[in-house]
């Protein structure tokens, strides 16, 4: 009888720490959502910094930026619902460009809805 008891008091001290908090395994997961944060333009080259906010029940696979006619992808990413990223572009001609960043996980790829404009100044 006490082994029985022992038992249910582990199955309610389970349910209840599942229960509290930030637990989403209920809910069906969905693409992350992510933020373009910044351009800081260092020399003929910018580094570019963004945010994935949310990545309900599914583990991010990458983050990165679409700029120009290119992508910086990030592929090492921990398994937080929240990540800070940042990358630096490859050296760039005289000019006005744009980055956005994007996020993928298991659901999907996600691109970020704030696009930054930067300009590279031309050489004296």
């Amino acid at each position: 009888m006490r082994r029985y008891i022992i038992v249910i008091l582990v199955a309610i001290s389970t349910l209840t720490v599942a229960c509290s908090g930030e637990d989403r395994s209920g809910e069906q997961p969905f693409a992350p959502t992510v933020e373009t944060l910044s351009a800081e333009v260092m020399g003929d080259s910018c580094l570019l910094r963004g945010a994935v906010t949310a990545s309900p029940n599914s583990s991010l696979r990458g983050v990165g930026f679409a700029y120009g006619n290119d992508t910086l992808r990030l592929t090492a990413v921990s398994d937080t619902c929240t990540e800070l990223f940042q990358a630096t572009t490859r050296p760039l001609q005289a000019g006005r460009y744009f980055a956005v960043a994007f996020a993928e996980n298991g659901v999907g790829k996600t691109i970020g809805t704030d696009t930054i404009y930067f300009e590279i100044p031309a050489e004296d």
